[in-house]
């Protein structure tokens, strides 16, 4: 080859380059589009209907736990391993970390107003950030924080800490309020989200419960042979809810009125390793909106995730320093 072509050659693999590169930029987020934590610092993206449509990466490795969306369309994830929140831009590309101060992470909701709330399970409360990753208070010092959610208020925090109750709190007053719900049979409580109702939806392990306002289970929601509902975030249909069971690694889609199994399928994560799922475009009490595809202004949020230990037969994790006395 003589050395006058030897330059386009250069050009035309250059160009094959850029464009290789960009048909690897994925589009953005869907409204619907599911997002599960799978661990070894990764989520997978999937369709409403299931198809892996992408793998984001923390680089943190270690567990991925809570998960949400800003209102740009921003996803931040939970890395519960090494005590750090990850961001990613609408496109899934990493951005960097967000927020500091962390002491095993594991839930993240947002505000009215766009503030994060993180959630810390030893014993390290909420830690409140503004847009810009700025601490502006802590609350709950000294109390586990597993799973959370605002009520449509915006300061009356509900919350889990792998027991049988379902706390409460004021965030104005940082002060403690009467439970919820208490001595909640069939397992430990973990994901919760709270409707426009005031019920609220919550995944325990054997089942996932629908618990009226008054405190009172009234429905459950089950698969036959999964006994690890962990997981639990709002379908943007305002009907559905999706729940993710770790030891099997399923998750699935229920109808909240009627309770039957609209989308089920295989996020492929390892033994116990599913502790967070998430969904773009959910709608909650801190939502008054059903946002666009293009433009989001949601507050939603995945919860749970958390590789704690505890001996029921049926599972066995593998943090037992995190397990509840």
């Amino acid at each position: 080859m003589s050395r006058m072509t030897r330059p386009w050659l250069q050009l035309a693999l250059a160009a094959a380059a850029l464009s290789s590169a960009a048909s690897t930029v994925h589009a953005q987020y869907q409204i619907g589009d599911v997002f599960a934590s799978v661990g070894n610092g990764l989520v997978r993206r999937y369709s409403n209907s299931g198809t892996l449509l992408q793998t984001l990466n923390t680089g943190q490795s270690g567990f991925t736990t809570g998960s949400g969306f800003d209102a740009s369309g921003n996803f931040y994830v939970t890395d519960f391993s090494v005590n750090a929140v990850s961001k990613f831009n609408n496109n899934g590309v990493l951005t960097g970390t967000f927020g500091s101060g962390y002491t095993t992470p594991e839930s993240i909701i947002f505000d009215h107003s766009g503030n994060v709330y993180v959630g810390n399970v030893s014993a390290g409360g909420v830690r409140e950030f503004d847009a810009g990753g700025t601490l502006l208070n802590t609350f709950l010092g000294g109390t586990r924080v597993d799973w959370m959610d605002l009520a449509a208020d915006g300061h009356t925090l509900y919350y889990t800490d792998e027991g049988t109750t379902i706390h409460r709190a004021d965030l104005l007053t940082n002060t403690h309020l009467t439970d919820f719900a208490t001595g909640l049979s069939g397992g430990e409580a973990f994901a919760l989200r709270i409707l426009a109702d005031g019920s609220v939806l919550l995944a325990d392990g054997i089942n996932v419960k629908h618990i009226s306002g008054a405190g009172v289970v009234t429905q459950t929601y089950d698969l036959s042979g999964l006994d690890g509902w962990f997981a639990l975030n709002l379908d943007p249909n305002g009907t559905s809810f999706w729940s993710g069971d770790d030891a099997s690694g399923q998750v699935a889609r229920f109808n909240i009125a009627t309770g039957a199994l609209e989308t089920q399928f295989n996020s492929n994560a390892g033994s116990n390793e599913l502790f967070g799922l998430s969904v773009y475009g959910e709608i909650t009490v801190q939502t008054t909106t059903t946002p666009e595809p293009a433009s989001l202004s949601l507050m939603g949020t995945g919860l749970a995730g958390l590789a704690a230990a505890y001996g029921r037969k049926r599972r066995k994790w593998s943090l037992p320093m995190f397990r509840e006395s």
